[in-house]
C-alpha cells in the first residue's frame, strides 16, 4: 500500500512523535511505500488564503470552495498545494498523527485539511461519502495522545465522549471526503505512565500495523439513506433487555463475547448505543439503541448476542 503520514506535534522528542515514526518504520518493515509529512518540521502554513491558488476566478471576493474548483480545472494550485493534494490523491492509507488539543487537531494539522482537501480533485461534483470512493477503497486512521485518561472519555466521563469528539475527523474529514475510517489508535496520558507502559503502546501499535491491509472499517452513514439531504431513511429502535434465566457460571464466560459482539455492531453502525445495568442489579434491565429498517431487523442483530438465551427483548421504535 502506499501510505500517508500526516504528523502534527511540534516536539521531535514527544511520545506523539515517537509514535508517528514507529508506525513510519514498522509499515515500511511490513513492506508498504510511506511518505512521513511532519508539518512542523516542514514549517507547514496553515492559514488559507489567495496563495493557495495561482490564478483567481474572482479576483474581487475569495470564496474558496469556487476557487478550488477553478484551480482543479485550470491546474493553478499553488506549488506548495499541488504536491500536498498529489501526495493525498496518491495514498491507500491515511494517518493523520496528533496530540488531541481542546478537543481538536492542532490548528496546523486542520489548517493542512483545509488547505490540501480541495474540492474539484479530494471532493466535490457530487463526490462525497460512498459516492466518492468510486473503486477505490482508500482508508484513514488517527495515531492520538490524549492528557486525560480513557474514563474522562467515556460514557461517564467529564469530557465529551470519544467518538463524538473524533467525529469531526472521522466523518468531517475521512468519511466526508470518501476515506473509510479505522477505529483510532490512542494512547491515553503518555506522559503520566512508566516508559513500560509507553512501550506496551509502541508494542500495540506494532501489532495493529502489521495486519492493517486486513482491518475492517468503521461503517458510517451512507448519503444513499438521507434522501435530497433530508432526514435518515433509517429508523431508531430501543430494545430493552431483561434476563430470562438466572445469573450462572456458562453466562459469566459469554461476557467478554458479549462484549465484542456488541462492539462489532457498533463498527457495523447498527448499533448507537448500550447501556447496561449493573450485573449485580435485580431486576437488571439493559437498553440497546439500534439505527435499523425495521423491528425484524434488529431482533436479528439481538439474537446474534451471545448471551441471547439468557435474555428476552422488547423493541419499540423511538423518534
Amino acid at each position: 500500500m502506499k501510505i500517508l503520514i500526516v504528523h502534527a506535534h511540534h516536539e521531535p522528542k514527544s511520545f506523539s512523535s515517537a509514535l508517528a515514526r514507529h508506525a513510519e518504520q514498522t509499515l515500511k518493515a511490513e513492506g508498504h511505500s510511506v511518505e512521513f509529512a511532519d508539518l512542523y518540521a516542514e514549517r507547514f502554513n496553515p492559514v488559507s488564503d489567495r496563495r493557495n491558488f495561482q490564478t483567481a476566478k474572482d479576483p474581487n471576493y475569495l470564496k474558496q470552495e469556487a476557487e478550488e474548483d477553478y484551480a482543479s480545472e485550470t491546474d493553478s494550485f499553488a506549488p506548495e498545494i499541488e504536491s500536498e493534494v498529489k501526495r493525498l490523491e496518491a495514498c491507500d492509507l491515511l494517518i493523520f498523527s496528533f496530540p488531541l488539543w481542546w478537543f481538536g487537531m492542532p490548528a496546523i494539522l486542520k489548517g493542512w485539511v483545509d488547505r490540501v482537501f480541495v474540492s474539484g480533485r479530494i471532493y466535490g461534483g457530487g463526490r462525497i461519502y460512498e459516492t466518492r470512493l468510486g473503486n477505490s477503497q482508500k482508508r484513514a486512521m488517527v495515531i492520538m495522545t490524549t492528557g486525560n485518561g480513557s474514563v474522562t472519555y467515556g460514557d461517564k466521563g467529564v469530557n465529551p465522549p470519544l467518538a463524538t469528539v473524533l467525529a469531526p475527523v472521522q466523518q468531517g474529514v475521512f468519511w466526508f471526503c470518501g476515506f473509510l475510517p479505522l477505529s483510532p489508535f490512542v494512547a491515553w496520558t503518555p506522559a503520566h505512565i512508566t516508559p513500560e507502559e509507553r512501550d506496551k503502546y509502541l508494542d500495540s501499535l506494532t501489532e495493529r500495523l502489521k495486519n492493517i491491509g486486513a482491518e475492517p472499517p468503521q461503517v458510517l452513514p451512507p448519503l444513499s439513506d438521507f434522501p435530497n439531504w433530508g432526514e435518515d431513511e433509517k429508523k431508531r429502535f430501543m430494545v430493552m433487555l431483561t434476563r430470562s434465566k438466572p445469573v450462572d457460571e456458562k453466562l459469566k464466560s459469554l461476557i467478554p463475547l458479549e462484549t465484542e459482539r456488541l462492539a462489532e455492531l457498533k463498527r457495523l453502525g447498527f448499533l448507537l448505543a448500550v447501556h447496561l445495568g449493573l450485573p449485580q442489579a435485580e431486576p437488571w434491565r439493559g437498553f440497546l439503541y439500534f439505527r435499523e429498517t425495521d423491528a425484524a431487523a434488529v431482533l436479528k442483530h439481538v439474537e446474534t448476542l451471545p448471551l441471547a438465551e439468557w435474555l428476552e427483548f422488547q423493541i419499540v421504535e423511538v423518534h
